[in-house]
């Protein structure tokens, strides 16, 4: 008998749910600095296993355009986007030091380093992606998307605050949403906003006034969890 329906669902599902080198990444990097979520940011510092998500398939989607992207930029003529030349793709950058944990790194998506722009890439629906895109227009927020462009804003700020400790210059910043379910460039919103050092350095002494704690012997779960963190939510944390 050769391959059935089941045994074909169970072999894409492996390979899907295969750990990728994002996977690999044991230590807190920008995404997690930026959780507004004190309590996921100290089990993250604290190295607490996160039990496994049953919404992990979208994860691996907003991976897979990660790499298509990286793919399109390496390929790309240089005639047809200029803006492309000498950026930076992935490219490692330190964000500081903690004592007794060592070297905070993360990867920033796309820097154009002639534009002094950074440029990160998040998938979504297109569900959210209309609520930011209202955001923009009109100043109307929920909770829940606030909680998220917070993150991803105060992600940027350290990403662009790392590449200017290394000597690359940024002023501007962009996080572009491609929604998993879009249908054309319509499903596309880009927020812009300035580089602010300040915002950086707040983020830093946040992380090492918790980290001091955690080495001082508080509980990384003892923190309040957020009633708009998503991973809070869907494991009855708050």
């Amino acid at each position: 008998m050769g391959m059935t329906g089941l045994k074909t669902k169970e072999l894409l599902i492996g390979l899907l749910q295969s750990e990728t080198e994002r996977d690999k990444q044991r230590k807190v990097g920008a995404s997690q600095i930026s959780n507004p979520c004190t309590k996921h940011l100290a089990m993250a510092l604290a190295g607490v296993p996160q039990e496994p998500s049953k919404y992990w398939l979208g994860g691996k989607i907003g991976t897979a355009v990660h790499l298509l992207i990286e793919d399109l930029i390496d390929k790309a003529d240089l005639a047809q986007f200029p803006e492309l030349e000498d950026c930076m793709v992935e490219q490692k950058i330190i964000l500081g030091e903690l004592q007794d944990y060592g070297t905070v790194s993360s990867k920033p998506d796309l820097a154009l380093v002639k534009d002094k722009h950074l440029i990160d890439w998040k998938t979504t629906k297109r569900d959210e992606a209309k609520r930011i895109q209202k955001w923009l227009d009109t100043g109307v927020i929920n909770a829940k998307t606030e909680y998220t462009m917070k993150k991803y804003m105060a992600q940027g700020q350290l990403y662009a605050w790392g590449l200017s400790n290394m000597g690359v210059e940024i002023e501007t910043i962009a996080l572009a949403f491609i929604s998993r379910d879009g249908t054309n460039e319509a499903d596309i919103v880009v927020v812009d906003f300035e580089y602010h050092e300040e915002s950086a350095l707040q983020l830093w002494t946040r992380l090492e006034t918790l980290w001091d704690e955690l080495r001082s012997g508080v509980h990384p779960e003892s923190y309040a969890g957020d009633a708009n963190c998503f991973n809070c939510a869907i494991n009855g944390l708050v």
